[in-house]
């Protein structure tokens, strides 16, 4: 009986899987509607590449396998941006630092007067003001002295020379030039206005008009150093006023007694006149020998010039007098790019 049912539903079983499979795999298309498109020929047959028929011409390759493919196709090299933005690489020298770069830009700014009480731009930097600057404080010189003016002596004697002089100028000067627009632009600082003080950035003017300032007074030193070096009779008599005043101070002292005394002062007095004469004949004859060279240039500035390259030709006149004529090219140079930095600005 069990048998029996067993073969039933075995029976009943293989009618359902063959039904499902006649509803699966029978053809449906005749019931749906279908679109018909004429395929036409294509006008030319396609035909294979050549080496199907001629065959490849392979040939063994028995170059090393760290050879580099000679015929691939070159990998696109990737297009990376360009900043416009120019960065300047400064290599620092030992003893005159970058730091003087910047102190420098600091002393030509801070010295700088958008308007004066008479209401026009000026500049109180000068030769003997930046001597007096870094005669104080020796910001941007790397030397070890507690004497300043030992340190001075080491700086001067490292720096003012023939080669040393261009090694600097073209170590910094494109430096300094972009350091001193930037910081004009950005850094707030205390101006002079007539009477009242504000706190301000430059204008791209005022910086036009602070560079074409200082560039005078560039071109002025230039000038006088020029002199310097092709007259050293400027540097001798230099040197005689200081004996000169020598002498005034000892008639000076010579008179005085007497006055303490109370003797006879006639003598010392005449001693101290001719002595005062003396002094300012030469220093006359100083100041117009550079007048010859540069007749707007102060008398002052002038004097105070050539007393300075005294003290700089003791002991190597002959040499020093060449560094003045290596001082007064990279100054003419100086002057010039601040006179075109100043058109740009405009």
């Amino acid at each position: 009986m069990n048998r029996r049912r067993t073969a039933a539903i075995l029976i009943v079983c293989a009618l359902v899987l063959a039904i499902g499979a006649y509803i699966l795999f029978s053809d449906s298309a005749q019931d749906v509607p279908t679109h018909r498109q004429v395929v036409a020929p294509p006008e030319k047959p396609a035909s294979a590449p050549s080496w199907v028929n001629k065959g490849q011409k392979a040939q063994p390759d028995y170059s090393s396998a760290t050879t580099k493919a000679h015929n691939a196709t070159p990998v696109p090299k990737e297009r990376t941006a360009v900043s416009k933005t120019k960065v300047l690489e400064v290599r620092e020298d030992n003893m005159v630092t970058f730091t003087f770069v910047e102190s420098l830009a600091d002393f030509m700014l801070h010295r700088f007067l958008p308007q004066n009480m008479q209401g026009r731009p000026a500049t109180l930097a000068s030769t003997k003001s930046l001597n007096m600057y870094y005669g104080q404080d020796l910001d941007g010189f790397d030397v070890n002295s507690d004497d300043i003016r030992m340190a001075r002596k080491t700086v001067l004697d490292y720096a003012f020379t023939p080669k040393m002089i261009r090694i600097l100028y073209d170590l910094y000067t494109p430096v300094l030039m972009a350091h001193i627009v930037d910081t004009a632009a950005t850094d707030e600082r205390e101006y002079k206005n007539g009477d009242t003080v504000e706190r301000r950035t430059l204008t791209n003017a005022e910086t036009a008009t602070m560079l074409r300032l200082n560039a005078l007074q560039i071109e002025q030193t230039a000038t006088a150093f020029r002199a310097i070096a092709n007259d050293s009779s400027i540097t001798e008599l230099a040197g005689k006023y200081l004996g000169a005043a020598k002498a005034v101070e000892r008639a000076n002292l010579q008179l005085q007694n007497a006055m303490a005394d109370e003797t006879n002062t006639s003598k010392p007095s005449l001693r101290l006149k001719q002595a005062i004469i003396q002094r300012e004949q030469i220093k006359k004859s100083v100041i117009s020998r550079l007048k010859k060279a540069c007749s707007e240039c102060p008398d002052s500035d002038l004097f105070y010039l050539a007393q300075w390259s005294y003290r700089r030709v003791l002991g190597e006149p002959n040499k020093k007098l060449e560094t003045f004529g290596i001082a007064a090219d990279v100054l003419d140079d100086l002057a010039k790019r601040f006179q075109d930095k100043a058109n740009e600005l405009e």
